[in-house]
Order: structure tokens, then sequence, then C-alpha cells
């Protein structure tokens, strides 16, 4: 019995012993991840670049309770260096370590650790530059082009990865008779002394030396050298290195030319020439500035109001940037509603009333409501009013005129060139609210304006669907629509007045700009599906101010292809008013990129003034050239394959060899109406630009050009996408030309220069 008793005892015991070990398994129950600490590693002191760090890198993984978490996988990243192990498991403890060897740049490093769920930490540590182990030169062959020339040669002392070392650095000249270096600390000013000949340079800095080479060029066109011989308004065109002397045969009584740098990278690099003529060259007559035989036909008015550009870059660039991101759950919204947004569709009646949003600088929140009344309705347009409007405005048969415009010019030109738009609103027309917001936007007192804009938030949905998550503008009008400038006679908006004929006069412009940033937005939106952006800044303005073009053409009964110079524009009432509607603002903006031509671009990635007066100058150049149906050009451009925008676009539209129509372009902008026989690619065929642009000048073509030194060197910068103009003569009889470096190096592949013979 007392066996069995003691066993009975064991039992129970345990029995007790199984249920209090079973009772410490169901205690708190370990959760998911839910924290992640940094334990050590983080800002240690300062390591010289490539090493490993002293401590390891380690963190802790806890529950929402704080509790440790095991075997959670860990995953170490870094932008600079590399780990033990690139993941790793907690141990019971919650804890995971790597090993970090630092990258080989000096300064901020940081390390991340990431747990699937969890925000991510980082690790940061300042890393330092090694021991002196190099001289890095600027280049380690330097080309000058003669006697004079100069090169800013830098030495920099550096640790074996290339960082920086405060040391300082000697330069030095085999033959100071040819080359001198006048020492600056961490290099030299490297000068010509003679020409045709080459030194060595050494760079020292402690017991380390570096070597170069100096090469001084001969000068141009020596005998045995290949000379074009060009007739006036003929072209030659050399490319990358080829490009690097240039040489032109001078006729029996002399000649004169101008040779047009062009750059292009298609990145925005910058490109500084440096040109040698060695003597060979003499001066060239200056730039035509000035036809006083249409001076006579209007006084130009210095005191223009100029339309204010800057608000619709910024517009655009909102709409790219707030968005871009919305666009697919828009689009499965629509698909789910059946193809619009507003199932009860309905249009309005003259003297509704509508609440619209005009905030313009926030997509999708604080709101800014206006009453707007329907003033008027037609087959495409409805027009509403601003209840809160200046006084003395507009009346309703005013309104009534606009949208007959819209009817009859602007639907069916930008439609017929850029396609119909989208219809979310299930109306079949765009809404024109004209609105003293609009006003608002311009500051007091300026010469200034905005004239209108289109807002691509507003074809966003305002809700969203539980399947397309939260990706929805509450703040929408979920309308195509656009807003516009109001008269304000009396300045009661910011002291700015707006008289009524002066915003009836830029409406129909505005109408025709708008309406293509409209369509061209919706149909990447609805109808060419695949995109997942709209259309770079860039190219959609320069295709709405061809629509502004196209609308001028339509207006005034002439069409492309007529070189239509300042007299044409101003010979009828009818051509001088569609002229003063839809075309004078291109030709102002046009004006502006003559004026920065050396850096300005028609691809610049920006949408300023002078890229919108390039872009739609060079549209009009490429259509021409192109040939064909217009409308088909014009309709490529705005409705692209998938993910085709920008310049690729462009390219898709105009060939692969773009770089080469924006050079020929570049000598066109100089060359046309100004010499004579210029072959076709020279030229811009439905623009007269040399008088329509001075017309608005007072008189002056604004395109500066630069007269080539023949003495010493010339220097001339030029941006990607841009041209320079350097005029130079050649003495009768003889051979003339330049050589050109960039920077101290033969000038690169993107580089190609054209010689025109001008007299």
């Amino acid at each position: 019995m007392r066996l069995l008793f003691g066993l009975r005892v064991y039992v129970v015991v345990a029995g007790v012993a199984q249920m209090t070990a079973c009772g410490d398994a169901s205690g708190p129950k370990i959760g998911p991840p839910a924290h992640v600490a940094l334990v050590t590693g983080d800002a240690q002191p300062s390591s010289e670049v490539g090493t490993k760090l002293p401590l390891a890198l380690t963190i802790k993984v806890t529950d929402a309770q704080g509790q440790n978490v095991s075997a959670a996988t860990v995953v170490w990243s870094t932008a600079s260096g590399s780990f033990s192990a690139s993941t790793s498991l907690t141990n019971v403890e919650g804890t995971a370590s790597v090993e970090w060897t630092l990258g080989p740049l000096a300064g901020t490093q940081t390390a991340t650790a990431t747990v699937a769920g969890i925000p991510p930490v980082t690790f940061t540590h300042r890393a330092v530059a090694g021991p002196l182990a190099q001289i890095i030169l600027t280049r380690d062959i330097v080309e000058l082009l003669g006697i004079g020339d100069s090169f800013r040669m830098t030495a920099r002392p550096a640790d074996r990865f290339g960082n920086n070392v405060p040391n300082g650095s000697t330069v030095e000249s085999s033959d100071p008779s040819i080359v001198t270096a006048d020492n600056f600390g961490i290099g030299a000013i490297l000068t010509a002394h003679a020409a045709n000949a080459t030194v060595a340079i050494t760079a020292s800095s402690g017991s380390i030396v570096k070597t170069g080479t100096v090469i001084v060029l001969p000068p141009p066109c020596q005998v045995g050298s290949s000379a074009f011989n060009l007739a006036v308004g003929e072209v030659a065109t050399l490319s990358g290195v080829a490009a690097s002397e240039f040489c032109v045969q001078g006729t029996a009584g002399g000649a004169e030319f101008t040779a047009v740098p062009f750059y292009s990278d298609q990145i925005g690099s910058t490109l500084r020439l440096s040109i040698s003529t060695g003597g060979t060259t003499i001066g060239a007559s200056p730039n035509w500035l000035s036809a006083p035989s249409f001076q006579l036909l209007r006084s130009v008015s210095t005191h223009r109001i100029e339309q204010d550009e800057a608000f619709e870059t910024e517009l655009r660039e909102r709409s790219r940037r707030e968005l871009t991101p919305m666009i697919p759950a828009a689009r499965l919204i629509r698909q789910r509603s059946g193809g619009r947004f507003n199932l009860s569709v309905q249009v309005p009646q003259i003297g509704d009333l509508m609440q619209l949003n005009t905030n313009a600088t926030s997509a999708c929140t604080n709101p800014r409501m206006r009453t707007g009344r329907v003033a008027a309705i037609t087959t495409r347009a409805i027009v509403v009013t601003d209840t809160a409007n200046p006084a003395n405005g507009f009346s309703d048969a005013d309104f009534q005129s606009f949208g007959a415009t819209f009817d009859t010019l602007v639907y069916p030109v930008d439609t017929e060139n850029f396609g119909e738009p989208s219809d979310i609103d299930g109306n079949q027309r765009a809404i024109l609210f004209f609105t003293r917001a609009v006003n608002e936007l311009t500051p007091p007192n300026q010469n200034s304006y905005v004239g209108g804009f289109f807002f691509s938030r507003d074809l966003f949905p305002k809700t969203a669907t539980a399947t397309a998550g939260v990706d929805a503008c509450a703040t929408s009008n979920v309308a195509e629509m656009f807003y516009l400038l109001v008269p304000d006679p009396d300045g009661v908006v910011n002291q700015n007045v707006r008289t009524t004929d002066f915003v009836r006069t830029v409406t129909a412009g505005i109408l025709a700009h708008e309406f293509q940033h409209l369509i061209n937005a919706s149909r990447r939106l609805y109808v060419n599906t695949g995109h997942s952006a709209f259309e770079e800044s860039f190219l959609d303005e320069g295709l709405a101010h061809m629509a502004e073009e196209l609308a001028f053409y339509r207006a005034s009964g002439l069409a492309p292809r007529q070189n239509l110079s300042a007299a044409t524009v101003q010979s009828s009432q009818r051509i001088s008013g569609a002229f003063n509607t839809f075309g004078v603002a291109n030709i102002l903006r046009y004006r502006e990129f003559l004026i920065s031509a050396l850096s300005s671009s028609p691809y610049a990635d920006n949408s300023n003034i002078t890229t919108r007066g390039a872009i739609w100058a060079f549209l009009r150049y490429a259509a021409d050239r192109r040939g064909g149906l217009e409308s088909s050009t014009w309709f490529q451009l705005a409705n692209p394959p998938a993910g085709s925008r920008g310049i690729q676009n462009l390219t898709r539209v105009f060939g692969a060899d773009l770089a080469s129509w924006v050079r020929d372009w570049g000598v066109a902008n100089y060359a046309d109406d100004f010499v004579a026989a210029l072959p076709a690619l020279a030229t811009n065929p439905s623009w007269d630009f040399r008088s329509t642009v001075a017309f608005e000048n007072q008189g002056n073509f604004p395109l500066a050009t630069q007269q080539i030194d023949s003495v010493s060197i010339t220097t001339v910068t030029i941006t990607d996408g841009a041209s320079g103009y350097l005029r130079f003569g050649v003495k009768p009889g003889g051979v003339g030309g330049g050589r050109i470096t960039s920077r101290g190096a033969p000038v690169p592949s993107g580089f190609s220069l054209s010689i025109l013979r001008t007299k």
C-alpha cells in the first residue's frame, strides 16, 4: 500500500508538474513583430572609408507587448559598403547582428535593418578619408589652342578611393618656355607660350607624384588642311571630333561666314568651347537688326501686359507630382462606374447655380468654393460666371459669344488635331468658368496676368471605391472645365485693371491652349490607358502653343508654309484680329527664346517661357520638315503608345536623329529670311521670323551673335539643345577657320558645327 501510495503520489506530482509546464506554455503568447530598436552599432566614432566597424550592428525585435520575438527575418541594406550577411534571424533574445564594412565615399553613410511589416531602423556613421595615396588631375592630357590659351588644372590629393585629402600640391612644367604653371594650392593655371609643342607636367604632394601631358596645338588651316568651298547660302556640317577644326575657302573678293556650334546629349549638360583662329580670319558684318519698312505698320507698345507663364509652369508640375500616383485608381473607378463618374447626367439650365472649387495651389485638399451662375449653354460649352465677379464685366451676350467661339473654332481645331477629350460627367460639354479667382492669382499692381488654366485635378473622381482604395480627389469638380480671367475695369481685385476689350482679346487663345491640355491629360487618363504619367511639361506646353497657332490659321484663313511676314499678319482686319488673339503670344515667347538662345533648349526639363518659345518654334519647323498631313503629326504626339513621352515621343514622330533636326533648326533661326539661297533644311517655311519678331520687338531681331576674335581665344558656352552664332570673315583668296576645344579636351561626340556662308 505504501508503495502504491507513493507511486500514486508520484503520478499526481508528475501530473502537477506537467500541468505547471502546460500552464507556462499557455501564458502570455508571443505575437508578431511590432517594434524594432537599435541596440549597438549606431553613431560609432568616425572610421576610415573601406574599413570594418569595430562594433557590429545589432537590433532587437519585440511584439506589441514588448516580448522578444525570435526567428524573425531581418534584411540588411546599405547604399555604400557591405555586410557579413544580407539577412539574419533574431535569436531567443530577439536580437540580430551583422558586421558592416564601410563604402568608399567619405561622409555620412547609412545602413538599414528591415523586418517585414515594421518601419525600418537606420544606423548612421561618419566615414573619413584615408591617408594620401594618389593625385588626381583634372585631365591627364590637356589640349591648348595656342599662345595665350590657358587651362585651370586641378591636382587633387586623394586617398585610395579618390576622397579629398587636406594636403596641398605643386605643379611644374618640364619646359616653362612652352607652358607655364602658376600654382594656386591644389593645382595650377597652365598657359601656352608657344604653338605646336608638347610638354610634360608633374604634380606632387608629399611623396606622391602624378605626371600629365600638355599639347599645344598648331594653328588651324595650315597647308594641306581640307577646306570647304561654299557658295552664299550653303551650309557645311561637322560632327564630333571632326568638328575640332573647321576651314573655309575665301573668294577673290573675300567671304563672310557664321559658325553655328550645337550641342546635344539630351540630359541637360552644358558645354564650354574655346576657339582659336590663329590669325586666319578677319572681322565680319554685324547681324541685321531692324527693318524700317514694316515699323510703320504699327506703333509697338512697350507697355504690353505679359502673360504670367510661371503660374502655369508650377500648375503643370503640381499636377504631375500630386496626381500621377492616383491615375490607376481613377481608371478603375471610371471603369466600374460605366464610363462616367456622374451617373445621373443632367445638363444645367441657364440661371442655375453651381458650386465649383477654384483652388489652384492644391490638387485634392483645401477647396476654395465659388458660386457660379450658368450664363450660356451651347453645343459644346456651359459658360458659368462667378457671382462675385467685379461689376461692369461681360454681359450674358458676351458669354454666349464665347460659347459660340468654343463651338465653332476652338473645339473643332483642337479635336481634329489632338483627338476628342473624355466626357467624365456625361454632358458632352466643357465648363467655361469665368471667375475672379483667376484674377486673384496675380499679385497687386503687376504688368502681367494669368489668363486662365486647366487643372487635371478635375478629371479625377471625388470618391474612391472599395476596390480602388483611397486614391480619389475629394476636391475635384469632376468635369472637363477651364477657369478664365474676368474683366475688372476698376481694378477691384489686387488693383490690377483688366478691361473688357483686353480680356475678350486674350480669352479665345487661352481656350485653345488650355483645351489641348485637357485633351492631352484626359486621353492619357481614359483613352490611351497604357500610360502611367502625364506628358512631359515642355512637350505638353509646346502642343498647347501649337493649338493657338492652329486656331490662328483657321481664324485668319491662312495656312502653314506660307512664310508669314509682319506685313502679312497686318494685311487685313480679319488677319490682324486673329494674329492678336491667337498668334502674337507665340511670337513673344519665341522672342524670349531668341534672347537666351545660348542657354535655352526646346526640350529642357521645364516649361519656362524660353523653353515654351523654343518648343513651339521647333514643333512648327519639324512639322514643316516632316511634311504630309499635319494633323497626323499632332495627333501622334498627343496620342503616343504606352510609356512614350517627352524626348522619346518626339523621336518616335520625327525620327531617331532628333538632334540633327534641332541642329538644323538652330541654323534656320539665324539664317532664314536673312541669307539668300538657303537649303530647305535651314529655313522656317511657315514664318518670316526676322520680320514678325522684330515687329513685336521695336524693330529689333534679338538673336545675339558673336564675332570670332582673330587674335585671342574666343569662348562660348551652350547648353544641351542650344546653338551659338559666331561670325567671321576670310581674306580674299585665303583659307581661314579655327580650332575648337572643350575645357582643354577634344569636343564631345554630341557636338556639331554648321558653317554657313553669309556673304
